[in-house]
């Protein structure tokens, strides 16, 4: 074949049927690479060689980006004739392998499941053309750990603070958990390089919610409330704090339901990792529950056709999440230059059309790990005790911490005002979007490296990941030399102490740190990373039937109760609509137990017993009905109102009721020193809250 300059060529399967989306990579006999592409939607793309090159000389590698990379060997070559002027390469094209199919259940390339189509299960490379970013182990320890006299240059100092960003402190979080929704790779290993192609995603590649529900009622019974109402997810109550024998349990619906072992039994065992997360996962839990009583009561028309309440709850739950992430979460995070160019052309680099769905490495393990950058080293959960370490700091004045993996105690529930924006601006804002981690993420509690940083720095070598400026390059974006973060940076601190101050690369998670400083001043992420973010989030959104834009009505926006004044509907709203699935505010105050009191002997004055009862919430209650419980003795309440913070006192002995006391006419006490715990039950015999009283 002669010399050419440029020819167009198309890539088929054997049925003759073009193939979009693979890339091609050209190269010479000698191993010189001439070039890659991306085919278009006729499977074509045009080869172009400076000076011209011959085509005999020239070998194709085809890969699949939608089987994670994977080649697809080229079987023939036909050569361009007068008929048609386009090389035609056929190729050995991988078939899917549908669930119910050949492959194994559940560990197959795609999986079908009851939140909508048919998924892959795996993770691939955007760009596989691209050479890894391949810098020495020692390098990356250096820039994310303790290296030397150069100590943990990514580290934040007091010397250098990270300043405070517009963004409230809990989208961090909530990235965390869009992100445990999508991925679970429990498989890869960061010592050795990893396949991404072999890698399996434990999660379905879709927000649907499966984090949540897992699939369905069915398959997952254990986290639904079959005594109650079998519509409502479990959920438990808080603990007393640890140390207060006397301590107040949480209402229910203040910690996630769990077993004998306090395990969490939930969808994702990673959503109780630390209390700010966990506390997440059950404020979308309350969420599904009070959208079953909304659809019960003045929702019912949001009930479709041929469709139960139960699954009209999860359908509305999954369309306000996918809503907040693409509505409220994107705009927060991404370049909103970046997000007007996807919504006016469409997406560039994630999942071409027709491909089945996966989560690029890129998104995993580098772009969106931007948010561990966000993250404070303290969250001010509530009212009462300000400000908590996410993790021990071993000092006794920091004794509690946000650790996760065990009940939450009820002083630290969290109000979700505190961390989000519910209108009147007043909450934690996150911390700015830099190449510097809050402290405590370099001690974390756990084997192996205890730096997050040199964790993820790891993790992007282990994947083969390219760097920054290349993947830059490859987007069409001007890559940002190393030098031009600034001599300081922590990656020419790193550089220098390595002998290497002139390399112009660095690791694609560090690059996208540094580009949104660069470029945004830390505020959201730059180019790169908001187009990784964003064509993944939106386009999974896109590729799922079962989402609201391609199974709403057209023009579709959120249906249910805006609880905050926020323009637009947003996280808040999730919250504070969760929160009034709580029950109303009647709370146990006191117990007084009087001197020398003891069930166990009958000892002591019975009118020496009392329970003080408080109206918590901002409207009055009725207590007709109400029934106040002493471990199985059980009394009625008296048929009173409690204006908001008004107290009732209940008497165990006899007495002359008034405005403020009632009393039960009991002859001998009820309350053992030994422990007792004191509940309330509501008229619809539901438990509101309770107290752990002894002696």
């Amino acid at each position: 074949m002669g010399v050419t300059d440029k020819i167009t060529c198309r890539v088929v399967d054997d049925d003759s049927r073009p193939l979009a989306g693979r890339i091609v990579i050209g190269e010479r006999r000698d191993g010189d690479r001439i070039g890659h592409w991306t085919t278009g939607a006729d499977g074509d793309f045009v080869l172009e060689a400076d000076g011209g090159t011959a085509l005999d000389d020239v070998s194709f590698t085809v890969r699949n980006p939608a089987q994670g990379g994977t080649e697809e060997p080229v079987r023939r070559r036909k050569r361009p004739d007068e008929s048609e002027a386009t090389l035609r390469l056929t190729v050995n094209a991988r078939d899917i392998v549908l669930h119910g199919g050949s492959g194994h259940r559940g560990m197959n390339d795609a999986a079908c499941t009851t939140a909508g189509p048919v998924r892959s299960h795996r993770f691939y490379t955007q760009f596989p053309e691209l050479d890894p970013y391949d810098r020495d182990e020692e390098l990356l320890r250096t820039l994310g750990g303790t290296g030397g006299e150069v100590g943990a240059p990514m580290m934040e100092t007091p010397d250098d603070p990270v300043g405070d960003a517009e963004t409230p402190a809990g989208y961090g979080i909530f990235g965390q958990f869009v992100d445990h929704d999508i991925t679970f790779d429990p498989t890869s290993d960061i010592d050795r390089r990893n396949d991404p192609a072999a890698l399996r995603n434990f999660r379905t590649p879709a927000l649907d919610l499966d984090s949540l529900y897992r699939t369905n009622a069915e398959t997952a019974p254990f986290l639904y409330d079959h005594d109650a109402d079998e519509r409502k997810l479990l959920t438990g109550e808080a603990a007393p704090p640890e140390g207060d024998d006397g301590g107040v349990f949480g209402p229910p619906g203040t910690d996630l339901q769990r077993n004998e072992q306090d395990t969490a039994v939930i969808g994702d065992p990673r959503n109780d990792e630390n209390v700010v997360v966990s506390q997440l996962q059950l404020a979308f839990a309350n969420f599904h529950s009070r959208i079953v009583d909304h659809l019960l009561g003045p929702g019912s028309s949001l009930v479709e056709e041929d469709e139960s309440v139960l699954e009209a709850a999860q359908r509305l739950v999954r369309w306000h999440y996918q809503w907040v992430v693409r509505h409220d979460l994107l705009p927060r995070i991404c370049d909103r230059y970046v997000l007007a160019d996807i919504e006016e052309h469409g997406r560039q680099f994630f999942l071409p059309p027709g491909h089945t769905p996966a989560i690029p490495v890129e998104f995993g393990g580098a772009a969106y790990r931007f948010g561990h950058s966000m993250i404070p080293h303290a969250f001010d959960v509530n009212d009462g005790v300000g400000e908590v370490p996410l993790f021990p700091t071993g000092s006794e004045a920091e004794e509690q911490h946000l650790r996760g993996g065990g009940p939450v105690s009820s002083d630290l529930v969290v109000d979700w005002s505190r961390l989000l924006d519910t209108g009147d601006g007043n909450y934690q804002p996150s911390r700015k979007i830099e190449p510097l981690l809050a402290p405590a993420l370099f001690e974390l509690p756990v084997s192996g490296d205890r730096s997050l940083a040199v964790r993820n720095l790891r993790r992007g070598k282990a994947l083969g990941l390219a760097s920054g400026q290349d993947v830059a390059a490859r987007m069409g974006y001007d890559p940002i030399r190393n030098e031009a973060f600034g001599d300081e940076s922590p990656i020419m601190r790193t550089l220098r102490a390595h002998g290497r101050g002139a390399d112009p690369d660095a690791p694609l998670w560090y690059y996208v740190l540094a580009e949104a400083d660069y470029q945004q001043d830390g505020e959201r992420l730059g180019a790169v990373g908001s187009r990784i973010v964003a064509e993944t989030l939106i386009g999974l959104i896109e590729a799922d039937e079962t989402a609201y834009p391609n199974a709403a009505p057209d023009g579709w926006e959120p249906s249910l109760p805006q609880p905050t004044p926020t323009d637009g509907y947003t996280l808040a709203d999730i919250t504070a609509f969760a929160a009034e699935a709580r029950p109303d505010g009647l709370v146990i105050d006191t117990i007084d137990a009087g001197p020398g009191s003891g069930a166990a002997d009958g000892a002591g004055d019975p009118l020496d017993e009392s329970v003080r009862l408080r109206n918590a919430a901002a409207e009055p209650i009725d207590l007709t009905g109400y029934v106040i419980d002493f471990d199985g003795q059980r009394d009625d309440l008296p048929g009173a109102t409690l204006a908001p913070d008004e107290t009732l006192t209940v008497h165990v002995g006899s007495g002359t009721d008034t405005a403020a006391d009632h009393y039960l006419g009991r002859e001998a006490p009820v309350l053992d020193d030994g422990g007792e715990v004191v509940t309330l039950y509501d008229p619809d015999g539901e438990r509101t809250t309770r107290r752990r009283y002894v002696g």
